[in-house]
């Protein structure tokens, strides 16, 4: 999963950075207007866009590596030495501890058990990265469809 992970990230913002700085470049390079001021920004502009990616997506891939290694150390065994043989239990007793009230079921209130079924474990893996990208997903969601579909008078 790791690896077609990285690989993904790799190759899109590659892609993307590739892009950026090539059409920066044949910005500043090719023919143009005698009275083009603008060229010289957008072409390096383009440029600066390629870097920033650039860094952006080198953040992402060590955040990946990062979250592997967490993830790594949460699947590995903790287990806390014990120094010496466990201790007695209270003086008081351990009472109903663990043990079911009458019927096997606890009354709350007068209306009794009802429905059915019983708890169920239940585990979601999400990466630390997620939400951030989700952050960064809707606010361009937002900008683009203020954008687009602002009413223009």
């Amino acid at each position: 999963m790791l690896v077609r992970e990285l690989f993904i990230k790799i190759i899109g913002f590659g892609l993307v950075v590739a892009a950026l700085a090539v059409g920066g470049v044949l910005v500043l390079t090719s023919a143009h207007a005698y009275n083009d001021y603008l060229n010289g920004v957008l072409g390096w502009g383009l440029i600066l866009i390629a870097l920033i990616t650039a860094g952006i997506g080198t953040l992402v891939i060590l955040g990946v590596f990062y979250d592997e290694r967490l993830r790594q150390r949460d699947h590995e065994v903790h287990i806390t030495p014990r120094g010496a043989p466990p201790a007695p239990p209270p003086p008081w007793g351990m009472g109903d501890v663990g043990r079911p009230q009458a019927g096997g079921v606890v009354r709350v209130g007068s209306a009794g058990p009802h429905g059915g079924g019983s708890p169920r474990m239940m585990a979601v893996a999400v990466s630390n990265i997620d939400g951030p990208l989700f952050l960064v997903a809707l606010i361009a969601w937002t900008v683009i469809t203020l954008i687009f579909f602002a009413p223009t008078h």
